[in-house]
């Protein structure tokens, strides 16, 4: 294809070229969809594209697809193996559930098989097992021991002396009995019904030992199979089995012992009955079941030439019985049957799981490896399109049914269930609930659709985001994570197309990105310092710039074939972007930073502005890469001169590395400090210490407007939730600054606008998405007069596109009334700086934590919103939530197609105004109602019995207000309260008035929005105290003097007595010296008592 398209001979295909190329091969296809195609392919932008360039980019392309799917796809069993201890020690060899169901139930079942049924976690049922040695055990549905029999001693005619081992047990669910297949050459059948095992008949008579058995009904007809150790196969069939029972009772005396010859049924002409008895296996039977649907019943061996049987089920007597036998070296150990894809799926001895076409004998349509030892058990789900096979080494695998690969694999260190091997199973597909036993029982868990996916919904990416860029070539959202995962979206359905990680080695955070010129490479920085070029279509690494320190990158742009980067390093150096077989050139600029840059952003190609957490904003200009003027809020609102920092000196100041990197405002009254000769700091001063933080955090250009003295195009959104418009002009500063945030605390940390910077959209740090009418904000008269000459009647303005209900209301547009009424201005060292808000449009919250990346796609009119919260989300411009990426996909330009509920997350958070924004104008009910209780507290506060002077014309303003009070009468709102005071006085009939009712007092869903400052959001804050006085002082009586004079004197004999006790008493003469104690003690006390008389 690309010998006979290179008609230059150039040995690549220019985009002309692989059009042609591409269409002569795939038909008609859009040419916008190839020029995407080439543009993916051409990373090095020389427009051209040679055979290895395509051959490399679809190798790369699928693997990284094929990895995505991989990482995505969820566990089919999620949970780890469940243990059930089990009292016996012998294995357990049959493993059955018994539903509890009516016939009225199976009969509908069987009426109804066609229909989906939903699946649930919980089938209402028992469990059964029985072990080698006739132990059976009752489960409930959570395997708790409900019941415990043993059959050998139910067994009639049976003595203590004669041992039987159990072969199988089979659970007739629709009869209510239990089958049991034993050494003595018997099948017993008990009556489970109503929780009892009571003997009921038993089949005798036949000639070998039966070690399989199966059992199958519709409701009506009926197909009970028997395999021996000789081969054979032994069938009853029963065309009315609720009515007519299992077996022909008239073929054989019944008697008092309740016993079946075996050999009188098979005699049996009846036209309700048919059995047959055919040997067809060269070995005994491992296993056996009937096959609706192929009417057919299967059994299989460890024979070559017999390894499996398909037996047809004659109509008649007189009918000839056909079998189909399957060839294969080893043998077949299992197998099962799906309906749904009509193909049988075997294993045995060669460890490889086979899949069959059942009218095809010869040979498998296709293998799976993987195990390592004899395949066991095997059963197929057709719903999923999955199989589950379990070798004799306990290790269970999950297999893909189309694509017959392997999906999961539980390690028999992850079973452990004793050195036996698994001896039965027991799978239920509704519930996908695997059972596995052996002496003891194994519960796994399956993963089940449908259910409890509405509390459990996934995020965009499983760590906090760091950003996000929009690509309008490809039409694709490129997020990162601060695990150092980037993946790509379509922003058209909100399918991800691509994941890959940028550091495989170390998970580093994913701090900056940026887009060439061409966007078609992406360009990260980490935290670690790494720059590094990517092709994000198939997750190739391109290139890996120099690292010139190992600080985190925090901007990244591209301008003139050139990548600027700047972060905590202080300093902005640029890489030259050349081919590979070029050598790479950077350079370094001067440093003005004393403090580390928070944010870049660029003028066309000719100036660059960055800054820092210090509150100094640097202008540059691009082709001398010198630093031209400088601002900062906190000294001037003027223009000021840039200061050179030495690095050494910068290095030598800088304490970061010996505080919290979360106490940010101490880090930066430190940095401001100089270090004497004798390297103390200087004490800080109460003025620095009640400084408001000035730090950057954002800082965007505004294209489209001229630079002069009284217009801004520089905004910049500082820590304490203002935003200020500059004029970087040499005679302009500060023209305007204004609150965007509603409450104290919080800080403006995302801003984009419009291409025609007609809109001003902003994220903060609670999740708020507002927007801003700036297209007149801070701009001169003559500007906004050359900008009237050149609008064009046809083009629509954005802040049109603004619903009327989105308007603001509430706690915020107070706040935004009174900034604007307390003053229009202000006057700093004689600069008048404009505090105006600019028109705010809307707002609403659309994540719970802060947004780190915001931006307005023209081309779709929406919003890509970023969060810590780890979701991206896309809204409209009006504020309707279109969807969040990674969770339910959408058609973006189809309106029927996209979502129309609510976040999940946002459901109960939601203020009102967030909830009218959403809800496309619709208010909440308790809007009124919510502000009436916040006056009527405010009024309870107050300790006043009555509405203040001040209060009540509020309250009542309030209430007419609400269309929903005002289209009531005040009789009619007076007997509503009426109705609802006597509610609440209810009385009971037994205890009359004395009676209360309940009150449930519910705790609020989430705590109270705090007012904190910037420097302290993480820690421990107060926000409730109860009422309290300071304690009075306990003031202490005085001792009168003779009661002091007294307890001297009695001191001070004490002491003496005690002293003269120490010196007289000895070893040898204890007694002595104790009673000369005793009255020195009671001599020395005369005195004293003589001393108070």
């Amino acid at each position: 294809m690309f010998h006979e398209a290179d008609i230059e001979g150039e040995g690549g295909l220019s985009m002309n070229e692989f059009r042609i190329a591409i269409k002569e091969i795939m038909g008609d296809v859009n040419d916008e969809d190839l020029d995407n195609i080439f543009m993916k392919v051409d990373t090095n932008c020389d427009g051209s594209v040679d055979w290895e360039e395509y051959l490399n980019y679809m190798l790369l392309e699928y693997r990284e697809k094929d990895s995505l799917q991989k990482q995505n796809r969820p566990l089919y069993f999620p949970k780890p193996l469940k243990i059930i201890p089990v009292s016996h020690c012998e294995p357990i060899v049959s493993l059955q559930f018994y539903p509890f169901q009516t016939q009225q139930a199976d009969n509908k079942d069987a009426g109804g098989q066609d229909e989906a049924k939903p699946k649930t976690r919980t089938q209402l049922g028992r469990y059964l097992s029985i072990s080698r040695d006739g132990i059976l055990n009752y489960w409930s549905e959570r395997f708790k021991l409900t019941r415990t029999v043993n059959i050998s001693h139910m067994k009639k005619g049976h003595t203590p002396s004669q041992k039987i081992w159990v072969n199988d047990m089979l659970c007739l669910s629709n009869l209510h009995l239990l089958a049991v297949a034993t050494t003595g050459r018997d099948v017993d059948f008990f009556d489970i019904s109503a929780s009892k095992c009571d003997s009921a008949f038993c089949l005798t008579g036949l000639e070998g030992y039966i070690v399989v058995m199966d059992y199958w009904s519709d409701g009506v007809k009926s197909v009970f199979c028997l395999g021996d150790v000789e081969g054979c196969l032994t069938a009853f069939i029963s065309s009315n089995v609720l009515q007519n029972g299992l077996f022909n009772s008239g073929a054989y005396k019944a008697g008092g012992s309740c016993r079946i010859p075996v050999p009188a049924l098979l005699k049996n002409q009846s036209k309700y009955f048919m059995c047959f008895k055919v040997a067809i296996l060269n070995n005994w039977c491992h296993q056996i079941r009937f096959l609706p649907d192929l009417n057919a019943i299967a059994t299989c061996c460890l024979s070559d030439q017999t390894a499996m049987v398909l037996t047809t089920v004659p109509h008649s007597q007189k009918a000839k019985v056909y079998n189909s036998a399957f060839q294969i070296r080893k043998g077949i150990l299992c197998f099962d049957y799906s309906p749904e894809f009509n193909i049988l799926v075997t294993g045995g001895f060669d460890r490889t799981v086979r899949i069959w076409n059942p009218y095809i004998n010869n040979c498998s349509i296709s293998q799976m490896k993987g195990h390592s030892a004899a395949i066991t058990h095997i059963v197929v789900n057709g719903s999923d399109n999955k199989i589950i096979s379990i070798s004799k080494d306990k290790n269970v695998r999950v297999w893909d049914l189309q694509g017959c690969t392997c999906l999961q694999s539980i390690h028999s260190r992850n079973v452990p269930m004793s050195r036996l091997p698994i001896s039965s199973i027991h799978y239920n597909r509704d519930t996908n609930i695997l059972v596995l036993a052996t002496s003891l029982i194994g519960v796994l868990h399956g993963a089940v659709e449908h259910v409890d996916t509405s509390q459990k919904l996934k995020t965009s990416h499983e760590h906090s985001l760091c950003t996000a860029l929009y690509n309008k070539n490809f039409k694709l959202v490129v997020s990162g994570c601060h695990n150092g995962v980037v993946s790509v979206w379509d922003i058209l359905t909100g399918e991800k197309v691509m994941q890959f990680q940028t550091s495989p080695e170390r998970p580093a955070e994913v701090t900056a990105m940026a887009f060439d010129a061409p966007k078609r490479r992406l360009i990260t920085g980490s935290k670690d310092g790494t720059v590094r070029l990517w092709n994000f279509n198939n997750g190739a690494l391109l290139l890996t710039l120099p690292m010139l320190d190992d600080n985190e990158v925090t901007g990244i742009i591209y301008i003139n074939q050139r990548i600027y980067v700047s972060g905590w390093s202080k300093r902005v150096m640029w890489y030259l972007d050349v081919k590979e077989d070029m050598e790479m050139e950077y350079r370094v600029w001067n440093q003005y930073h004393s403090e580390d840059i928070y944010s870049m952003h660029a003028h066309g190609n000719k100036m660059l502005v960055t800054a820092s957490y210090s509150g100094d904003i640097i202008i540059w200009n691009i082709d001398s890469g010198r630093a031209f003027c400088r601002f900062n809020a906190s000294e001037s609102p003027r223009p000021l001169l840039p200061k050179r920092v030495s690095p050494l000196i910068s290095e030598s100041i800088t304490v970061e590395a010996e505080l919290d990197a979360k106490d940010k405002t101490q880090k930066r009254l430190l940095g401001e400090h100089k270090a004497d000769r004798s390297g103390k700091l200087p004490p800080i001063s109460v003025e620095d210490l009640e400084k408001p933080s000035l730090a950057v955090e954002q800082a965007l250009f505004l294209g489209t407007r001229e630079r002069s003295p009284d217009t801004a195009i520089l905004l910049t959104s500082v820590a304490d939730g203002h935003v200020y418009a500059w004029s970087i002009h040499h005679q302009g500063g500060l023209l305007g600054k204004f609150r965007a945030v509603h409450s104290n605390g919080l800080s403006i940390n995302s801003m984009s606008t419009d291409q025609r910077n007609q809109m001003l959209l902003t994220g903060d740090s609670c999740g708020y998405i507002t927007l801003w009418d700036i297209e007149d904000y801070c701009l001169s008269r003559r500007a906004e007069q050359d900008r009237a000459g050149r609008h064009n009647p046809t083009t629509t303005r954005l802040p049109s596109l603004i619903p009327h209900y989105c308007k603001v209301e509430g706690p915020r547009q107070r706040v935004l009334e009174e900034t604007t009424e307390e003053t229009t201005e202000e006057v700093e060292d004689g600069w008048k700086v404009c505090l105006t808000s600019p028109p705010l449009l809307s707002t609403w919250r659309g994540h719970l934590r802060s947004i780190v990346s915001i931006e307005y796609v023209e081309r779709f009119s929406v919003i890509v919103t970023a969060s810590l919260d780890c979701n991206l989300r896309l809204w409209t411009i009006s504020g309707s939530y279109i969807g969040t990426f990674g969770q339910a996909q959408w058609r973006l330009g189809d309106p029927h197609a996209l979502t129309t509920g609510l976040p999940v997350d946002l459901r109960r958070v939601g203020s009102c105004q967030t909830l009218k924004v959403l809800n496309k104008g619709t208010r909440p009910h308790w809007n009124c109602a919510r502000r009436i209780l916040d006056n009527l507290t405010l009024q309870k506060l107050q300790n006043s019995a009555n509405f203040s002077g001040s209060e009540a014309p509020k309250l009542q303003e309030l209430v007419t207000s609400d269309p929903r009070i005002t289209q009531y009468s005040s009789e009619q709102i007076e007997e509503t309260w009426q109705r609802w005071q006597e509610k609440g006085k209810q009385t009971s009939a037994i205890l009359g008035s004395a009676y209360k009712q309940k009150v449930r007092h519910h705790l609020p869903s989430c705590p109270p929005n705090l007012p904190v400052s910037f420097s302290s959001r993480e820690q421990l804050r107060v926000f409730k105290l109860m009422p309290c006085c300071p304690l009075m002082p306990i003031i202490q009586p005085p001792v009168p003097a003779r009661l002091k004079e007294q307890l001297k004197t009695q001191e001070a004999g004490d002491l003496l007595a005690k002293q003269k006790r120490n010196s007289k008493r000895g070893p040898h003469a204890r007694y002595t010296a104790a009673k000369a104690g005793c009255k020195k003690s009671v001599a020395s006390k005369q005195p004293v008592k003589g001393s108070l008389v």
